[in-house]
């Protein structure tokens, strides 16, 4: 009887049984002719009929027979493990995309889980051996070549990181012997500048499109990244080399994402084209390639960031967050080819990751956020994301997550800066992202708030004189407030980081005038005191030092956004003075109007506390402050509430729990600077200033 191994079933079924008993019982008292054979013919089988396999394939799988060394002696072993790994692949491709997860699909599964013990020490020694190794065993008979172990090793790991997860214990995540090899696969498979390597890595994986490796290991990292279990990320920025060579890797990754997309388009290839490498799916292969590589992608950023602090700063430093946005624009383009719906879902799960990593960094953790949000909005970020909604049809959470994103950036027009680059993307896309908002109801309910907040808030602005606008570019000192400066001819108060000066005569002068009474509330109305307490007190952050810094650039905006909010809800400010006193009779003349500028109903904007809730505003943490201000201020004609109210700032769309509070930044710039501007009506061409974005 031939051992050779029949392709197709003879007529007579019995003989085929006994033919293929016959194999199984030569492979498993170790023929590797036999076990190879059985790789060949279990393609053609059905799931029910590979169990029967299974066993034999496990059964050379044990870690008992792993070498230190490989020796002559070794060679049956090890090639018999490498058939054996070979079967396993063969079966498991039936649990790559299953239609109906059945019994029989489902006991695959569970057989690799529950042998995962054996099959991940062979893996680590193919690796080690085979492909890492600069000098791997050259035996007779020891037929391993570098691609067949890669190819060992990475389908491996994908097949697994398609069935286990977080919660198996036989899984990548909980295999850390592992993930030194994982990372260093992932770091090689985007960084390699081996055009041969990755050619062939490519084809052994399976495909004729240029970046299969690197679609095969970014599905096998997302595996195991976990937001609770941090190990595998302080392994793989180890293995990259630090920090920053993380960051520089993963933005080369999103990087060859968009070169592959230009390089697909500038080709002349359609998005729509279908190809001979199409999916099930009926969508070019190039296309599912790049939309996972990019989620797969944005899942790490979303995971690592909340994991390492430096690391999420370092993406921020490379200009992640535009390149996040700029891909998510390109990848915007593949929605024609939504034809059906097991991509959708691909589309829409790639989709929330990237805007979900926005959510993020926009939800406040980072040091300089005034920073990423205008980094954001220069990248197009606002026809984006809008964009981002029309590609996933259906997905009632990306949906949401889009709005939310356009609230959270609302909460951020109070600083000048965001305000002036808003107001340039609004004026210049208007009409074609209202076509795009409408849409959908939520969506474009917060739309039409972002904008009716610009418009406002851009009004306001005008009305300064630009004298005012820019008072960092002017001395301080009375007598010398006509003459502009260059910034860094100029010096800053040390305390209160707002007034600046041309030397220290004019600081004297200005200190006797009455910078001596104003510093102190200057501080406050750019919240750099709230900073100081809250660190003494070791209790959260309020502002910290870079938000001072956008604040005090903002000090002449947020103070005519004070006086306006004040001015035209003077009634129901008046009113709900009332209601405050009945309700802490024992604060009636020491009531504190706390105002959130972004709030839309009066009854959000607009809430009486007692002094006591803002005295951390201070230094001191008293109420004098408060009555000296009180007192300058019916000195000086403001009648209108017997304490200075305070200014809500938000740091995106968890904007309960992350307030800043500032004292009033109206009644602060109004004691420091006499000539402030802020009662004119008309600026002198202070609308042109916000469009050109002269103002920096």
């Amino acid at each position: 009887m031939s051992s050779a191994p029949p392709q197709t079933q003879p007529e007579d079924g019995h003989t085929f049984a006994r033919v293929i008993q016959f194999m199984i019982n030569k492979a498993a008292s170790g023929s590797i002719k036999e076990l190879d054979g059985l790789c060949n013919i279990a393609q053609h089988w059905k799931p029910e009929q590979l169990l029967i396999l299974l066993p034999v394939f496990y059964h050379h799988l044990d870690p008992a027979r792993i070498p230190d060394v490989v020796t002559s002696r070794d060679v049956r072993s090890v090639m018999l493990a490498r058939y054996s790994l070979k079967g396993v692949l063969v079966t498991l491709n039936r649990v790559n995309h299953p239609r109906e997860l059945t019994q029989s699909v489902q006991a695959i599964a569970d057989n690799l889980i529950s042998n995962w013990n054996r099959c991940h020490l062979w893996v680590n020694f193919f690796y080690r051996h085979f492909f890492a190794s600069s000098n791997p065993a050259r035996l007779p008979g020891l037929l391993i070549t570098r691609s067949e172990a890669l190819k060992l090793v990475v389908n491996m790991l994908m097949r697994m990181s398609l069935i286990g997860d977080s919660q198996t214990p036989q899984s990548l995540i909980n295999t850390p012997s592992l993930h030194p090899i994982i990372s260093q696969l992932w770091c090689m498979a985007v960084t390699s500048k081996d055009n041969d390597f990755l050619t062939e890595a490519d084809k052994v994986m399976g495909s004729k499109e240029q970046g299969a490796f690197q679609e095969h290991m970014s599905y096998v990292v997302q595996a195991c990244l976990d937001v609770d279990r941090p190990a595998f990320a302080s392994t793989l920025i180890h293995v990259a080399g630090g920090i920053r060579a993380m960051a520089s890797i993963t933005s080369k990754y999103l990087r060859n994402i968009r070169c592959l997309y230009r390089k697909k388009v500038v080709a002349g290839q359609s998005i729509d084209d279908t190809t001979s490498c199409d999916s099930v799916f009926g969508v070019p292969r190039w296309q599912i390639m790049l939309i996972n590589c990019f989620g797969n992608c944005a899942n790490l950023l979303f995971v690592t960031s909340q994991q390492n602090c430096a690391l999420r700063e370092a993406y921020i430093d490379r200009n992640l967050v535009a390149i996040v946005i700029y891909t998510l624009r390109d990848l915007c383009q593949l929605s024609k080819t939504l034809k059906h719906d097991d991509f959708a879902k691909h589309v829409k799960k790639a989709f929330e990751d990237a805007l979900g990593y926005i959510a993020l960094l926009m939800g406040g953790p980072v040091d300089d956020l005034v920073a990423v949000i205008c980094q954001a909005l220069r990248a197009r970020f606002l026809p984006t994301v809008l964009q981002a909604h029309t590609c996933i049809s259906g997905a009632d959470t990306a949906e949401c997550l889009n709005a939310l994103l356009i609230t959270a950036l609302r909460s951020y027009l109070t600083f000048d800066k965001v305000l002036r680059i808003a107001g340039s993307e609004l004026e210049a896309d208007e009409k074609s992202l209202d076509a795009i908002a409408q849409r959908d109801t939520d969506l474009l309910q917060a739309w039409n708030l972002f904008k009716k907040d610009v418009r406002r808030f851009l009004d306001l602005r005008s009305q300064i004189p630009a004298a005012s606008i820019f008072f960092d570019r002017q001395c301080a000192a009375v007598h010398n407030s006509d003459e502009w400066h260059p910034q860094w001819d100029l010096f800053q108060c040390a305390r209160c980081t707002v007034a600046r000066y041309c030397s220290r005569q004019c600081q004297n002068i200005d200190w006797d005038q009455g910078h001596r009474m104003a510093c102190k509330y200057l501080k406050a109305a750019i919240g750099a005191s709230s900073y100081v307490i809250s660190r003494v007190l070791h209790t959260e952050t309020f502002t910290g030092p870079n938000t001072s810094r956008y604040i005090r650039r903002s000090l002449f905006l947020l103070a005519k956004i004070e006086d306006a909010e004040i001015q035209s809800h003077r009634e129901f400010i008046s009113q709900l003075s009332v209601t405050a006193q009945a309700e802490y009779p024992e604060f009636q003349d020491r009531l504190v109007l706390e105002i959130d500028p972004v709030a839309e109903a009066p009854t959000d904007k607009f809430k009486f506390k007692p002094v006591s809730n803002y005295l951390h505003i201070f230094p001191e943490a008293s109420e004098r402050p408060w009555q000296v201000a009180s007192k300058w201020r019916q000195s000086t004609g403001l009648h209108s509430l017997s304490l200075p109210p305070v200014i809500r700032i938000h740091e995106g769309y968890e904007i309960t729990n992350r307030p800043n509070l500032l004292f009033s930044p109206s009644t602060a710039l109004r004691m420091a600077f006499k000539e402030h501007g802020l009662d004119a009506i008309v600026n002198d061409n202070a609308s042109s200033v916000y469009y050109t974005g002269s103002s920096q």
